[in-house]
């Protein structure tokens, strides 16, 4: 069943962007495969624009973004369906009102979630061949979605008969659920794979944070709701973007001791408010 999720509240919710790669006390890393190689995908973010190729195969991808410029980003992927191209995607953005839902062709594939700027983040998944887009909804100090300054770029997927469709293994799988995170044990300090999947239901997304010391994860919604002013409760270290049921992705990730959240902040499709809200926010404490 496709789903869908509305532009504003996740663009809006992705702005926590003062902290610097300094602060940062995990490194994240494209996983490894015990099946065989996966297609190596650089994307580098800049404000505003993605550099990426326009083409790659289908297959397991294991994307690595690179946050350059001033402001946090994050790289979206959206599958078109129904034969829709990065023009029509563009062109519905554009006639959308903010608080519109997407339209069923336009399908949350995941990506790498937000980071902040002088950090690396990974994602690896399997693509399917198809239409895709590579978007960024972060918002500028105005409100602005840096899409609509341009940071928005088509990505074909073709078809590849070689193409490796065996998914890495993982020491913990997240399930993304309605409305909430289920471990399948407990994050330790210390290297791992996490495999993010999204249950049967609607979109999330799974962004990680690092708290800053004597904040918790309530702040960081209470930051975003509050218009961001003064120093962020957190910084932002990836994860997976809003992505549908049924899509799996891995996320590398080395810890080290200290406090962390984990919020969806993808709208309800039925109230409209931020999953957050409705009980999707965690904070865990590691080592």
């Amino acid at each position: 069943m496709r789903r869908t999720m509305r532009l504003l509240p996740l663009a809006a919710a992705l702005a926590l962007a003062a902290c610097t790669a300094k602060d940062a006390a995990t490194d994240t890393a494209a996983t490894d495969t015990a099946a065989g190689a996966a297609n190596e995908v650089t994307i580098t973010a800049t404000d505003y624009a993605f550099e990426s190729p326009a083409e790659i195969p289908a297959g397991l991808t294991s994307f690595t973004m690179i946050v350059n410029g001033k402001e946090i980003h994050h790289a979206s992927l959206i599958k078109l369906e129904d034969g829709k191209t990065f023009d029509d995607l563009m062109n519905g953005f554009r006639t959308m009102s903010p608080e519109a839902q997407l339209p069923g062709w336009m399908i949350p594939a995941g990506g790498p979630n937000a980071a902040a700027p002088g950090t690396t983040t990974a994602l690896t998944m399997v693509l399917e061949p198809g239409n895709y887009a590579i978007v960024c909804f972060v918002p500028d100090a105005s409100g602005v979605p840096h899409f609509a300054h341009g940071m928005a770029k088509p990505l074909t997927v073709t078809p590849n008969p070689d193409a490796n469709m065996s998914e890495p293994q993982a020491d913990i799988t997240v399930t993304l659920s309605d409305y909430k995170f289920d471990f399948s044990q407990p994050l330790t300090p210390g290297k791992h794979t996490l495999k993010l999947v999204t249950a049967p239901g609607q979109p999330h997304e799974f962004t990680f944070f690092q708290l800053s010391p004597g904040r918790t994860a309530a702040d960081i919604p209470a930051y975003v709701e509050g218009g961001m002013q003064g120093p962020p409760p957190a910084m932002a270290l990836g994860g997976v973007a809003g992505v549908a049921e049924g899509r799996a992705s891995y996320y590398t990730v080395d810890l080290a001791p200290g406090e962390y959240a984990i919020v969806c902040f993808l709208p309800d499709a039925k109230d409209g408010k931020p999953h957050f809200v409705h009980g999707m926010i965690e904070q865990i404490r590691i080592g």
